[in-house]
């Protein structure tokens, strides 16, 4: 019973202190647009680019960094598998200088490796935005990516490789033509 009191005494004294005096937190003022990306149909071997934008509301320049992050099963849309790896996104500019009251761009691009085990799946993966500056409060913006593939590998057919190829072949082949074609057509050495 005594140790109710003195709980009840001290919450009344914190609530006293932090209407008082207020710490110095507030959160940075900013937004990030689209707030999902859908990607269908996207073939193995094939990349997609899209540009998100970030907009600084304060007064002050901020810098923002850019990141993947896998959110867990209870977190990803029903029929979603979690996406095998973060490598195949990348951020250009990684980190984003924004101009108070401004906005800007950074590019995303997505890159599925040519291989038939990708084909045919469904994707989800968050694209977190956060301020470089850490104050008290943080607020992230994490952005849902959800990329789906096709059903069939793009390989890119190399048409320099297969005439070079043929080329080399071909001037094989007549090497040896013309070597066998001499040779035939010297005379046998004699013998005196």
């Amino acid at each position: 019973m005594q140790q109710s009191k003195y709980l009840i005494y001290l919450a009344a004294v914190l609530i006293i202190v932090i209407i008082l005096f207020p710490f110095p937190v507030r959160a940075q003022n900013f937004s990030v647009s689209p707030m999902e990306i859908k990607i269908d149909n996207l073939s193995p071997g094939e990349e997609a680019q899209f540009n998100l934008t970030i907009r600084n509301k304060e007064d002050v320049n901020h810098v923002f960094a850019l990141t993947t992050y896998n959110p867990g099963e209870s977190e990803r849309r029903e029929g979603r598998a979690e996406f095998p790896d973060e490598s195949w996104i990348s951020f250009s500019p990684q980190r984003v200088e924004v101009e108070a009251k401004s906005e800007a761009k950074a590019e995303v691009t997505v890159a599925i490796p040519a291989n038939q085990k990708w084909t045919g799946k469904d994707w989800e993966i968050w694209l977190r935005v956060a301020p470089e500056e850490r104050e008290f409060l943080v607020v992230n913006y994490y952005i849902r990516l959800l990329v789906s593939t096709g059903g069939e590998v793009e390989v890119g057919t190399s048409v320099g490789l297969i005439v070079g190829i043929v080329v080399g072949v071909g001037i094989l082949l007549l090497a040896c033509v013309v070597y066998y074609l001499r040779r035939k057509a010297k005379p046998e050495h004699l013998i005196f």
